[in-house]
């Protein structure tokens, strides 16, 4: 049951099965068996050769691999290239304020410039900031749960969806890397997602959300101008 995916440097491409307690990883144009394999398949665990339900993962310039880990575990689990064990960081914190803290490490983006990974800790509504060496240095919050993240790096900001606690709708809010604030939220009105999943951005396209529980349905951003289907919306970032 795939959960993540996610795009290297190369041209790899990562994917996260949170069925089978792995993290594949598939090199471009060899698509018949992965060329690495972390995790053992259907067991899961918590130590530095198990996952439980991991959910995402990034790689850096250096090809360390980074993965999420996740549904059951509250942890960052750090890899070099040829999948040996490196490190693992957070703790299970099933109330929010404490760097490093998680409850349901749900999602990761990278800053590639300043070395850094942020972590989606899902049910207590918070993006982690953490450095390359394991340094957790800040916490953003959004209202409800931090389901899903991407790092802008142009506009120096991560876009974060939410699934609110008291039935309000969800929204893609963007963040401030630097002062962690929130800085823009769309749409404004009431919005028709159900269980948005996932976000990605493509440079010069725009902002496509992922839905859990419908076909299709994408939140585009189109030269900075949010709209949802046929209706534009008048926000900017």
């Amino acid at each position: 049951m795939p959960h993540g995916v996610y795009v290297d440097h190369h041209g790899n491409v990562f994917v996260t099965d949170v069925a089978r307690h792995q993290v594949l990883k598939y090199e471009e144009g060899k698509w018949e068996e992965p060329a690495l394999v972390l995790g053992e398949k259907f067991v899961p665990g918590t130590d530095d050769a198990h996952f439980c339900k991991p959910t995402s993962v990034v790689v850096n310039a250096d090809d360390f691999i980074f993965v999420g880990d996740g549904y059951c575990n509250a942890r960052v689990v750090k890899f070099n290239k040829h999948g040996k064990f490196i490190a693992e960081y957070g703790s299970l914190a099933e109330e929010g304020g404490k760097l490093g803290g998680m409850y349901v490490v749900h999602d990761l983006t990278i800053n590639h410039g300043d070395r850094v990974v942020y972590v989606a800790d899902r049910e207590n509504g918070q993006i982690h900031t953490m450095s390359y060496k394991s340094e957790f240095t800040a916490i953003a919050s959004v209202p409800g749960k931090a389901y899903a993240i991407d790092f802008i790096a142009e506009t120096r900001s991560i876009a974060a969806v939410n699934i609110s606690d008291h039935g309000s709708p969800s929204k893609v809010m963007m963040i401030d890397v630097d002062s962690n604030n929130i800085t823009a939220v769309f749409p404004h009105n009431d919005s028709s997602f159900v269980m948005p999943h996932a976000i990605t951005r493509l440079k010069n396209i725009g902002i496509y959300l992922g839905e859990n529980q419908i076909p299709v349905y994408n939140l585009e951003v189109i030269r900075g101008t949010a709209r949802t289907g046929n209706q534009r919306k008048e926000k900017r970032f």
